[in-house]
Parts: structure tokens; C-alpha cells; sequence
């Protein structure tokens, strides 16, 4: 239970920080798509971003980038030992990152590479 309220307080820290720092500012977001994450979307992809949808898609992706450190912040608090649980998270941190921006793209990339 302890595990399932600190990743559910990390989300909503996390989410919350992306909403209020990218998403409700329009020069941030204007120079959304030229992101890393963007950048990935783009080269491996083929996605590229319309103005009319570029807060849809950073919404997406920072429920994404949410994902991927709340679940990571959570791996790390399984184990006593911090460091032990940094070394051990790496692991899944870089297989979540590829498997949930390979998604994203593979999902837009079947709507016709333009989001």
C-alpha cells in the first residue's frame, strides 16, 4: 500500500510540475517540438507536429514522462539500500523510456506520421 500511494503522489508531482511549466506556457510549448522527445518522434518515426495539436501531443507526453518517474521513483523505494535501488532502476528506466516513446510513435505513426 505504502508503494501504491508513492507512485500515485509522484504522478500527480510529476504531471502536475510538466502541466503548470510546459503546457500552460505558451513560449515553452512553442518550442515544444524541438525536444528530445520530439526529436526521437521525428527521426525514428517519421511524426511530425501540426500548431493546432502540439498541446495534444505534449499532453501526451508528459502523461509519459509522469509514467516513466513515478515508476522509477517507486522501483528505487523497493529496495533499503538507495544506491542498490538507483543502480537496480536503471535497467527499467531506459526499457521504459524506449517501450513507451516506441508506442507513441508507433500510434501515430499508423495515423499518418502527422500529429
Amino acid at each position: 500500500m505504502r508503494e501504491l500511494i508513492i507512485y500515485l503522489v509522484t504522478f500527480l508531482i510529476a504531471y502536475l510540475f510538466y502541466f503548470v511549466f510546459v503546457l500552460c506556457r505558451s513560449s515553452v510549448l512553442k518550442k515544444f517540438p524541438e525536444g528530445k522527445e520530439m526529436r526521437y518522434l521525428k527521426i525514428k518515426y517519421g511524426v511530425s507536429v501540426n500548431e493546432k495539436n502540439l498541446k495534444k501531443i505534449a499532453n501526451k507526453i508528459c502523461l509519459i514522462n509522469s509514467f516513466i518517474l513515478a515508476t522509477t521513483v517507486c522501483i528505487v523505494c523497493l529496495f533499503d539500500n538507495f544506491i542498490l535501488g538507483l543502480v537496480v532502476s536503471i535497467i527499467p528506466l531506459i526499457l521504459l523510456i524506449l517501450s513507451c516513446y516506441h508506442l507513441l510513435g508507433i500510434h501515430y505513426g499508423k495515423r499518418g506520421k502527422h500529429v
